[in-house]
């Protein structure tokens, strides 16, 4: 596999939905749908290739991007300090980490979301702009956010993307959690009876 061209594809399609995400070319949900849903395959190959199983943090990026930073060797925490985004590989204090950009990078950054709180910006997510769910409810329990996704659509074959960045709902809650409060995690997921429950921990930053 060529990595190199793997990444640009990543870039491509995620450059691709930011443009149809503009107000002067609307787009229907299903079609941004598919979008988010096809860019899971190329990273789920480059995942593959390298025989990455680590989950990834989401991270806030000094260009208000957010990157999926996924430990390449043993997870020994997620990358706190200070670092330079250089290639698919960054290390960070000793540690290596390979570093992509998650298909919800574009949607989090819409203005649209600039001000909306949590729950406001993920229900206009995954419900209004892409109707990857019917409903959504947030809270908090302990360190954790807790997300109850009612009837989502989102689907993802590929095991190694879901195990590593979380189902589409999941990656783009953590999204928007790394947007605002700059480093998060998927910890886990249970798919219940038309319902999908997703727990994120956000971590200290900087």
């Amino acid at each position: 596999m060529n990595i190199p061209l793997t990444a640009l594809g990543i870039g491509l399609i995620i450059l691709g939905i930011s443009i149809l995400l503009t107000p002067a070319h609307p787009v229907p949900p299903h079609t941004v749908r598919a979008l988010l849903e096809g860019s899971t395959l190329n990273i789920e190959a480059l995942l593959e290739e390298l025989n990455i199983t680590n989950k990834g943090y989401y991270v806030r990026g000094a260009d208000g991007r957010i990157y999926v930073f996924i430990p390449i060797d043993r997870d020994s925490g997620p990358p706190i300090g200070e670092f330079e985004f250089k290639g698919l590989v960054t290390k960070v204090n000793d540690k290596r980490y390979l570093t992509i950009i998650p298909p919800s990078s574009e949607i989090v950054n819409i203005q649209e979301l600039s001000e909306a709180e949590f729950n406001d910006a993920l229900s206009y997510v995954l419900v209004d702009i892409s109707e990857l769910a019917e409903s959504v409810e947030t809270y908090t329990v302990g360190y954790h956010i807790v997300v109850r996704v009612k009837k989502p659509r989102g689907y993802v074959a590929s095991w190694r993307f879901r195990n590593v960045l979380g189902s589409l709902e999941a990656s783009i809650a953590a999204s928007l959690l790394a947007k605002r409060y700059g480093l998060s995690k998927v910890v886990d997921e249970m798919d219940m009876e038309g319902e999908r429950i997703i727990t994120l921990e956000v971590f200290s930053y900087g």
